[in-house]
């Protein structure tokens, strides 16, 4: 905490599908040390996301498993650090069942991603790197984040303090700007693509969110009762609305007719004019005036 109005977030809280995720991730990267010792690389061939295993060697589930395996000690603590900082918040506010949803959505979006550009490499450079790890579904959880609560406070590296907002823009710029340098050969071991994916996935899950019920946070869903509660709340408020506007039609009238009779007295009104006014005077309740004004 660097005042007290900077509102600066270390962590968040430890929510059961996030607890579940660290644990899990963890428990696969320790798996991955073993069985490396022994065989290395075959976790990473056989789980990891490469274009030989998932298009030639038809091993489908890579697309999801690649998002639990990590390449070392740094990058699976900074995927963890990520989860643990941003995901619980965001579990409590939507539910569980909606988060993990998100979560799996948004990582599997990012390796569809992926796998289209390893497809790329693969026919442009004949290289066929191996992408593993959570960085995809974490970058969805940071652009839910800052959609959530873009003002907040975080870390910059846990030393410069900068609002979540601009920490999505500055990390999504650098995915894009990354991308474009894998297509050109020039991306490094960073899996650009990836983190941009997840973003364009997470996106995508949030947008359609909003679509169909108004809100991505609420988990709540649109039984037929509240259907008809609103359409009745519609239907009253619209017969409301036309009944006002009568009565303001109906004052108008009155108005100008009564001027008329004021110069030129009651027989100045034609037959059509009478009914008018009757019909006016029918629709215009002078006990609740104020709402005409």
């Amino acid at each position: 905490m660097l005042g007290k109005n900077m509102n600066i977030r270390i962590g968040g809280p430890m929510t059961p599908v996030v607890k579940k995720i660290l644990i899990l991730n963890a428990a696969v990267f320790f798996i991955q040390q073993i069985v490396g010792l022994f065989r290395p690389d075959m976790m990473e061939l056989l789980l990891g996301l490469h274009h030989q295993g998932f298009l030639h060697e038809f091993k489908f589930w890579q697309i999801f498993t690649y998002m639990f395996l990590h390449g070392g000690w740094i990058h699976i603590i900074v995927n963890l650090l990520g989860i643990w900082m941003f995901a619980g918040d965001l579990e409590k506010l939507w539910g569980s069942s909606l988060f993990m949803r998100y979560y799996l959505f948004s990582g599997i979006g990012a390796g569809v991603f992926i796998a289209i550009m390893n497809y790329f490499l693969y026919l442009k450079y004949q290289i066929d790197p191996v992408t593993i790890g959570a960085s995809g579904a974490i970058f969805a959880i940071l652009l839910a984040y800052g959609w959530t609560w873009p003002n907040r406070q975080v870390l910059l590296y846990f030393i410069i303090p900068i609002k979540v907002k601009y920490f999505v823009i500055i990390f999504g710029l650098i995915a894009f700007f990354g991308s474009l340098s894998t297509v050109y050969g020039t991306g490094g071991n960073i899996s650009h693509i990836g983190h941009l994916g997840g973003l364009i996935s997470g996106m995508i899950f949030i947008l359609v969110r909003m679509r169909k019920t108004g809100t991505p946070y609420t988990t709540k869903k649109i039984s037929i009762d509240n259907i008809f509660s609103r359409a009745l709340k519609k239907r009253r408020l619209d017969r409301k609305k036309k009944e006002i506007e009568t009565r303001i039609h109906a004052k108008n009238i009155i108005d100008e007719l009564l001027e008329k009779i004021a110069r030129q007295g009651m027989s100045s009104l034609s037959q059509k004019e009478r009914k008018d006014l009757e019909w006016a005077r029918k629709h215009y309740y002078p006990d609740n005036d104020e709402i005409l004004h």
